[in-house]
């Protein structure tokens, strides 16, 4: 049996760990992706196998908790036409074309009905997947999280560039009710999107400014020698892509936002 002091001691050890793991997810419990970073492939390997993970639900306004239900998410990637591209934080006025050899069609969504019971595709004129939504049925009932599956395609970097890495910014909504965008609240909907001058930017809101990203490293093709130790990329979704792509239309009518 444990003696007296030696069960205190423990017993602090624990509640002290807990903390810890509490505090920890406080501070990082956003909507990121299961797998933030991955390295480049070829298509013909196949895809890299994802998911959109949804942390926590909008306040609460009873308790002011983030605990309210999740009845809808969207994520969208970067098209790669008009984006916001930058290689070691400074603007690139160049087409993605110099870092990246085959975007276009990104993204194909796993089929799961487990949380949400619809979802589509949010495409480009030419029929391109640039993303998704799921929402309606049960949806995420508030104090879980969800995992949203889907697929990348593969992403190769262009060899003969100076590219490390290029990290796509993603543009995701968390809908916990159905409003217009003069509607946008805490207690309304969770946006995790670029600040790129949008309607979307979510000035203000809990995630203002902090959202998900995919990171893709190099891997095939060895940087040329006089990159030297070569440079990272970023590439956002711009103002008039997340106005236009970061909505939920279903049966040729939109549903999120009014």
């Amino acid at each position: 049996m444990l003696k007296s002091t030696e069960f205190k001691t423990r017993a602090l050890i624990l509640i002290t760990a807990v903390g810890m793991v509490g505090a920890w997810q406080s501070a990082f419990a956003h909507t990121r992706l299961k797998t933030p970073e991955i390295t480049e492939n070829s298509a013909r390997h196949g895809s890299d196998y994802n998911a959109v993970v949804i942390s926590h639900g909008c306040e609460n306004p009873a308790t002011g908790a983030v605990d309210a239900n999740t009845i809808g998410s969207v994520a969208v990637f970067p098209d790669g036409k008009d984006s916001i591209i930058t290689v070691d934080g400074a603007p690139h006025s160049g087409p993605l074309t110099d870092f990246v050899t085959n975007w276009g069609n990104p993204v194909t969504k796993v089929q799961d009905r487990s949380i949400f019971a619809f979802e589509g595709y949010i495409k480009d004129s030419l029929g391109n997947k640039l993303g998704f939504w799921t929402g309606g049925g049960s949806g995420l009932t508030g104090g879980f999280r969800a995992v949203v599956p889907f697929t990348t395609a593969g992403v190769i970097i262009e060899p003969t560039s100076c590219a490390k890495s290029v990290t796509f910014v993603l543009g995701i909504a968390d809908i916990c009710q159905v409003t217009d965008k003069s509607g946008f609240s805490d207690e309304t909907v969770q946006m995790w999107t670029p600040a790129v001058g949008s309607d979307y930017d979510g000035v203000g809101l809990h995630g203002f400014d902090s959202p998900a990203t995919l990171k893709v490293t190099r891997s095939i093709a060895p940087l040329p020698e006089s990159c030297g130790a070569g440079v990272d990329v970023v590439v956002k979704p711009s103002a008039t892509q997340l106005n236009r792509d970061l909505r939920i239309n279903m049966d040729g009518n939109q549903i999120w936002p009014k």
